[in-house]
């Protein structure tokens, strides 16, 4: 007889055996169960009859509820996500980050809140909880929450910015009444000149401490207080984020990359919508998204045929030779929020040309997702609990990371939710 399936025990993933889901026929991946009063009033429920969408939606509402379900089975009894796994070897990943592990909770209440169902919601609320235990009062400001751990093992403003967005998603006062504490420790970062100071002192180099975080953690900061404003308008939040805008466009100018305008684009979307529909905004996410268009590898151009809809780094030749990952849902994010906002202008032309931008970005990011058919190698057991649904970080890089299936999962929701989801026009 084949030997049985061996499951990761609690004394590696430090969680206790949870009750498998129920499988879902028409999406193939173990999901939450929910009932009708539960999804009736929720963001899925105009999806019911998915005939009447593209393909590429149908899609998406499938790469969702998979990824969705993926993070709710790898979310633990001690309330955080088992990080990572190596396939192959059947072994978790070393290297847990809470920055990461914000961006699980993220991805989880946001599909919590689209699709109404309690479990998600329950488990989202958890892992916030758990995650806010690592920030603690300011003694100096009672109204402000700052992270306790050094940003050389996890960036404070990455993390204040990535928890703010999720305790926003969750209808909870007190949640919300954290966030705005988070916000506070994220005002105390915003310079005079618009800059987000995202070391924990002026005399840090984040060129060591984290040599990738000023293209990340400036327009994360950005998005949560322009998130904020629109929760709680005030007078700081629209004055930071005017002059983050300003700013980082420049900064943009100067050193262009996909990652920074990819985070950005959000922001300035986000701050649109929350000031009125701030002009600014509105024409620094446009520049950047066209920019951005121009970074995808399209199918005529790419050196390798699964590389079609990913992102490069930049436009410079030498970056067009790197395999694109994950990181490209982030961008693809980006351009659905950029079709969204072209909605309000209107600007067909570039809605199209996002819009387009965007699915073949969102065809690729499903093309690292675990689903039956590309696990199938694995054995049966194996594969319902820990691979389907789950995102690996390449083409060719088959690890699993929390915050890989956390990016594919925030990006087929903002599809869903950007008036893109619709036929093209």
């Amino acid at each position: 007889m084949p030997e049985e399936p061996r499951a990761l025990p609690p004394s590696v993933t430090g969680a206790l055996p949870r009750p498998t889901p129920p499988v879902s026929p028409a999406a193939g991946t173990s999901v939450p169960s929910a009932s009708v009063a539960e999804t009736a009033a929720a963001p899925i429920a105009r999806f019911h009859d998915l005939s009447t969408f593209p393909p590429e939606t149908v899609q998406a509402v499938y790469s969702m509820r998979a990824g969705a379900a993926w993070l709710y089975r790898m979310n633990q009894a001690n309330g955080r996500f088992l990080y990572g796994l190596n396939p192959a070897l059947r072994m978790p990943l070393a290297g847990d980050n809470d920055f990461r592990q914000a961006l699980a909770a993220l991805a989880l209440a946001e599909a919590a809140r689209f699709t109404g169902e309690q479990e998600l919601s329950a488990r989202a609320t958890q892992a916030v909880m758990v995650l806010l235990t690592l920030t603690k009062p300011d003694p100096s400001d009672p109204t402000c929450r700052v992270p306790e751990a050094p940003s050389d093992r996890c960036n404070r403003v990455g993390l204040a910015a990535v928890l703010a967005l999720a305790a926003y998603q969750i209808p909870d006062a007190k949640l919300h009444a954290e966030a705005e504490s988070l916000c506070a420790f994220l005002r105390k970062q915003c310079c005079p000149n618009g800059a987000i100071n995202h070391t924990d002192t002026p005399t840090d180099d984040p060129g060591k401490t984290d040599p990738e975080g000023a293209c990340t953690y400036p327009g994360l900061a950005l998005r949560a207080i322009a998130v904020s404003h629109r929760a709680k308008p005030e007078a700081w939040k629209r004055d930071a984020a005017m002059r983050a805008t300003v700013y980082y466009r420049s900064t943009f100018r100067a050193q262009p990359t996909a990652a920074l305008a990819a985070t950005l684009i959000h922001g300035c979307v986000e701050f649109y919508f929350a000031n009125g529909k701030d002009a600014a905004s509105r024409d620094a996410a446009f520049e950047m998204a066209d920019w951005l268009c121009a970074c995808q590898h399209t199918r005529a151009d790419a050196r390798v045929a699964a590389w079609a809809g990913g992102f490069k780094a930049g436009q410079a030749p030498a970056q067009a030779s790197l395999e694109p990952g994950v990181e490209s849902a982030t961008c693809a994010a980006a351009l659905v929020a950029a079709a969204k906002l072209t909605r309000q202008v209107p600007d067909l032309a570039r809605f199209n040309k996002y819009r387009a931008a965007a699915v073949d970005g969102l065809a690729f990011a499903r093309g690292l997702q675990f689903t039956e058919e590309s696990a199938e190698h694995f054995e049966r057991a194996f594969r319902a609990r820990f691979l389907t649904g789950g995102v690996h970080l390449t083409p060719t890089n088959g690890l699993l990371r929390v915050d890989a299936t956390a990016l594919v999962v925030d990006a087929q929701l903002a599809f869903l939710e950007s008036g893109a989801e619709a036929r093209a026009e």
